[in-house]
């Protein structure tokens, strides 16, 4: 079997409308989590959109190969989940479609907490920090060397 018919089983199901439905869903739904659990809570949307961007900085960046399957890895092997997704072409829709949750979840949580302070300063790092990583420039690019390997 040639390279262009194999399935990458590690990110297939990611191009499914109906999984991006279950990604915001899941969003919205961890959203009414919090306020079912502490109504007083003023930072619900901050709280998401830091939780948001370390889970997809570590599950899209950091990890590399096929988690689930650590015996066949193959071409896989040094390259994130991020650098699977569409065999590495930029501008697609699963792509943008990851690229803008972090965005719209910034834009919400400014709406939410306002532009100042301390709140703001988190929202903007972890929302810059993990744009930035999806960007065409950083694809395939170990800072410093880390995670080289």
């Amino acid at each position: 079997m040639t390279d262009e018919f194999q399935i990458n089983r590690n990110q297939s199901w990611m191009h499914s409308k109906r999984f991006w439905v279950v990604y915001i869903v899941a969003l919205v739904g961890a959203k009414a989590l919090i306020t079912v659990l502490s109504p007083d809570f003023e930072y619900d949307w901050l709280l998401i959109t830091v939780l948001h961007a370390i889970i997809t900085f570590f599950g899209f960046h950091w990890q590399k190969g096929i988690p689930f399957f650590p015996t066949n890895q193959g071409k896989y092997s040094r390259l994130t989940l991020w650098e699977q997704i569409d065999r590495g072409q930029q501008y697609t829709p699963t792509r943008k479609f990851f690229t803008i949750i972090p965005i719209v979840l910034f834009m919400i949580t400014l709406h939410s907490n306002g532009y100042k302070g301390f709140p703001f300063y988190i929202n903007a790092i972890a929302s810059f920090v993990i744009v930035l990583s999806k960007m065409p420039r950083m694809d395939r690019v170990r800072l410093f060397g880390i995670n080289k390997y």
